[in-house]
């Protein structure tokens, strides 16, 4: 027997340091250069929201059972010049489903882009389905595109067992689908890039350090002056006179730049598939945690500068973590996959030490 959770404590230890081990690896989390591109976008590189309402057809008696898509059909086929009753149309093969879509930057007419299906009635599966012509509007109503095309599902449906003791196996949604390049533009967005002779650099961090990195990155290549910061996350750049022609090669050319961020300060949890991912650099100031059985003293002060210390207690006894003044997350997890904590363990342990204000960096729970 105690061979067997020798065994298991193992196999735990084993898959939570190969996890962590890319997880806290310094040559992950070191500070990084990168490009300006690679962490912001430039104003005007925005995409814009269409939505349009359809009918997908051809599905194998998994469509709607209410009215919804018997009068979509109905008046689609009035459209064409036939007359028919609603109570002619008993098919379940079509279904009434919503488009939605994002226009490019830029957009010009003729150009395609991805659209996503939902089923918006009471259909079991839009797979094999053709989607019908659909208008795309904006927001001010007007139409940008038009839509169609075979709807990917992505998932499969399938019956396994012996009559009488069927199971259902399903992977994905079956009522939302994809079509690559379904929808076609018809009129463009009146963009044109660095209009009033200045363009806007927006970083994906709202982080005033970093912005302050990007100025001096511009200073450095072109002088002072020509960017500015206006708020924590942008930059703004005026266009020289003379690439004035050209502003699209001279935001090229300061997307280019290189520049140096530092590692993450962040424990990201996301608690659907159990990923943890922490910043090297998340450290833990002193608390003590109790939980599930877990016995660990985490010590600052300890031979090992930082390690994990695990002390044998008796099963009956209250389980208690210590872990002491500005300790590393690294050195929590350490004593943690030792003991073959769970994934389970780890978010609700870190949950519990964030809501104690324990941890200094952004705790984010997708």
């Amino acid at each position: 027997m105690e061979a067997i959770k020798s065994k298991n404590l193992l196999f735990k230890i084993t898959y939570f340091t190969v996890l962590f081990l890319f997880l806290f690896s310094n040559s992950i989390f070191a500070q990084a250069k990168v490009r300006i591109k690679d962490i912001s976008c430039l104003s005007g590189d925005r995409e814009y929201q269409v939505i349009g309402y359809g009918l997908v057809t051809g599905l194998n008696a998994t469509g709607d059972k209410g009215e919804m898509s018997i009068e979509m059909m109905r008046g689609m086929l009035q459209n064409m010049g036939m007359e028919v009753n609603s109570s002619q149309i008993v098919s379940k093969n079509s279904a009434a489903v919503v488009v939605t879509g994002m226009l490019p930057p830029y957009g010009r007419p003729g150009e395609s882009f991805d659209i996503t299906i939902s089923s918006i009635g009471d259909a079991k599966s839009l797979m094999g389905g053709v989607l019908l012509p659909t208008l795309l509007k904006g927001g001010d109503g007007q139409v940008y595109a038009v839509a169609q095309g075979n709807v990917s599902i992505g998932g499969f449906e399938a019956t396994t067992g012996g009559a009488g003791n069927n199971r259902n196996t399903q992977r994905n949604h079956l009522t939302v689908g994809y079509i690559s390049g379904g929808a076609i533009m018809e009129r463009g967005v009146e963009d044109r890039f660095a209009r009033s002779g200045k363009f806007s650099i927006l970083l994906q961090e709202k982080d005033a350090i970093l912005t302050r990195k990007v100025k001096e990155a511009v200073d450095r290549r072109y002088g002072n002056g020509w960017a500015v910061i206006t708020n924590p996350g942008q930059v703004e750049v005026t266009v020289p006179r003379s690439m004035s022609d050209d502003p699209v090669s001279f935001a090229a050319n300061i997307e280019n730049l290189t520049l140096t961020i530092d590692e993450p300060n962040r424990v990201v949890i996301n608690e659907r598939t159990g990923t943890v991912i922490v910043g090297n650099n998340v450290r833990i100031s002193r608390v003590v945690i109790s939980h599930n059985g877990i016995r660990i003293a985490v010590d600052a002060n300890n031979e090992n500068n930082g390690g994990a210390r695990r002390n044998r207690r008796d099963e009956k006894q209250a389980s208690m973590v210590d872990v002491q003044g500005e300790t590393t997350v690294d050195d929590l997890v350490e004593a943690l996959n030792a003991v073959g904590a769970t994934p389970k363990d780890l978010i609700a342990i870190f949950e519990a030490i964030n809501a104690a204000g324990a941890l200094h960096g952004d705790l984010k729970i997708m």
